[in-house]
């Protein structure tokens, strides 16, 4: 089985419904339309399972995720150690991280259709070798 993968692009936070900013990360999902279409399955079917794990070589840091409900699915995103170790740090903190898969300029006025996914804060700082509090 080939798993997409994606090189993080942009960065930020995304404001949620319970008004809390969450961590995002920004992936080109354009020649995975399996990938793409994730948000609005998980939309229409609810959240399902999903699990995350990540590993490190050298300056790289991949972000796995795999979904088994409602779909079946896979996908992996490198992130770079030395340009998101702050990032990734507010994505083990949170225990989340959103994906966005759509124009993020567009967002304000389109509410796009984002995944998002618990991520495990601790499993992340391990593979950062981060102490873990």
């Amino acid at each position: 089985m080939s798993v997409p993968l994606f090189v993080a692009q942009e960065i930020g936070r995304t404001l949620s419904d319970e008004n809390m900013w969450l961590p995002t990360v920004t992936i080109d999902v354009s020649k995975s339309p399996e990938v793409a279409d994730l948000a609005r399955v998980h939309a229409i079917e609810g959240i399902g399972d999903v699990s995350t794990h990540a590993i490190r070589q050298d300056d790289a840091i991949v972000v796995g995720v795999q979904l088994t409900k409602p779909v079946q699915a896979m996908f992996a995103v490198v992130f770079s150690y030395s340009l998101h170790a702050e990032f990734l740090k507010e994505v083990a903190e949170a225990g989340s991280l959103i994906f966005a898969t759509t124009d993020v300029e567009a967002a304000l006025e389109e509410h796009p259709l984002w995944l998002s996914v618990d991520i495990d804060g601790e499993a992340l700082r391990q593979t950062m070798n981060l102490e873990v509090d």
